[in-house]
């Protein structure tokens, strides 16, 4: 619309900005819905404003890294961010502009990952110089904000959600069909029974959890809650409605890839009464899933 109503003339910069400026094409923006001149056309339009191509542009721009990468990927989504930031920097550009949300904050993070230090910004604060407006910078709050995305992204590896589970043992076996918890506990007993329960936990679990997983959601979320730190008020007040609703789609899938790791977990809770210590071992990092990437 900004950019009709420039062709129109009902909008007119009058405020120079002296910036050398490089613009990046989102995926949504650019490949879905064809916008690649406008945002180019705004730009130009601002007195002392020199916009300059990357090697990479519209229908060809390269990805931010996010959010797809970021879930499947994680190390590599800062990698690719910072190969995009590459080409800004090897234009000379004074700063990297973005029009889509979700790729300013992606382009920062990588920007911080790579120790880049090129400055990120958002195409409508940009714009807004040109008109005579200082708006506030709300790079590092959305960065802090984007961080408890990246720490539920790495609580959901099957590894660490089996830990998040692992730790709702007692209130999780409390909450088991009649008679399952004794079987499971004669099992020790017997002479190869917990090798036996090893085997019969890729079929037994997809079978409990989601009778179980209802009632112990309380748990979990103050579990969950716990490992990713204190949330901010406004997230806190939506888990109660979003996590049953995020369990619920990804436990289908994400269950028999918990199982390798939960049932040793489970095998010991039922020898020992105790909950495993390895339950209570940090979720890796960012930073430590991407060395671990690198030694593989």
């Amino acid at each position: 619309m900004a950019a009709e109503a420039l062709a129109k003339g009902d909008l007119k910069f009058d405020h120079e900005v002296k910036a050398k400026v490089a613009f990046h094409d989102s995926c949504h923006a650019g490949r879905a819905q064809g916008i690649y001149e406008p945002p180019r056309e705004l730009l130009a339009a601002i007195p002392g404003v020199e916009l300059v191509e990357m090697e990479h542009n519209r229908e060809n721009a390269l990805c931010c890294g996010s959010v797809l990468t970021l879930i499947g990927e994680t190390p590599v989504a800062a990698k690719l961010g910072g190969v995009r930031i590459q080409e800004a920097i090897d234009v000379d550009a004074d700063a990297l502009l973005a029009l889509c949300p979700c790729c300013q904050v992606q382009l920062r993070t990588a920007d911080k990952a790579n120790n880049m230090d090129i400055p990120i910004t958002d195409l409508a604060h940009f714009i807004a110089k040109g008109l005579g407006f200082e708006t506030a910078d709300s790079s590092e709050y959305s960065l802090e904000m984007w961080s408890y995305f990246e720490k539920f992204i790495l609580l959901m590896y099957p590894e660490n959600m089996a830990k998040v589970m692992g730790a709702l043992f007692p209130q999780m076996f409390a909450n088991m069909p009649a008679g399952m918890v004794p079987m499971m506990n004669a099992m020790k007993y017997i002479p190869g029974g917990m090798a036996l329960m090893g085997k019969m936990m890729p079929i037994m679990m997809p079978m409990l959890v989601p009778g179980i997983m209802p009632k112990v959601m309380l748990d979990m979320l103050a579990e969950v809650s716990r490992r990713v730190g204190p949330l901010p008020k406004d997230m806190e007040e939506l888990m109660p409605d979003l996590l049953p609703k995020t369990m619920d789609s990804l436990m289908p899938n994400l269950l028999p890839l918990i199982v390798p790791y939960i049932t040793p977990m489970m095998i010991e809770y039922i020898k020992t009464g105790r909950i495993p210590s390895s339950v209570y071992e940090s979720a890796p990092s960012a930073a430590n899933n991407n060395k671990k990437s690198a030694a593989q």
